[in-house]
């Protein structure tokens, strides 16, 4: 009897105003980029990829569905004022390859099919004021 008392005790003061705050999963901002399968952002949005405020790189795999892909912001007020998104058809961001700058939300890049080097989207990073 004693052991059920103090078992029950000890429930209730970890399930009482007492007990400690659960923990959530920080998470970082983040701009949301889509990405449409073919060129001139028509159509439907295959992906969206949430590229960190921080200036790393963020790689993805490219979607093979065209012949090329192009990529906007659509949410309003997503890039704030002075960040610049610059979208790369390099897994590593590398200037190397080709890039584009997305400067405002609506703005559609693309690589296009005739680029000889890759038509696809495989990374992005901002720049600038992104926080």
């Amino acid at each position: 009897m004693y052991t059920k008392a103090v078992l029950v005790s000890l429930f209730l003061a970890a399930v009482g105003t007492h007990a400690a705050p659960a923990l959530e999963a920080r998470q970082d901002p983040a701009i949301p980029l889509s990405i449409y399968e073919g060129g001139g952002c028509q159509g439907n949005v295959i992906t969206t990829a949430f590229i960190p405020t921080d200036g790393s790189c963020f790689g993805f795999s490219p979607i093979l569905s065209q012949p090329t892909d192009s990529a906007r912001i659509d949410l309003a007020n997503a890039l704030p004022t002075g960040c610049t998104l610059t979208v790369f058809n390099t897994a590593n961001c590398s200037p190397q390859g080709n890039n584009f700058p997305i400067t405002n939300e609506g703005q559609c890049g693309t690589f296009g099919t005739g680029n000889p080097l890759d038509t696809f989207i495989r990374a992005a990073r901002v720049s600038g004021t992104c926080t």
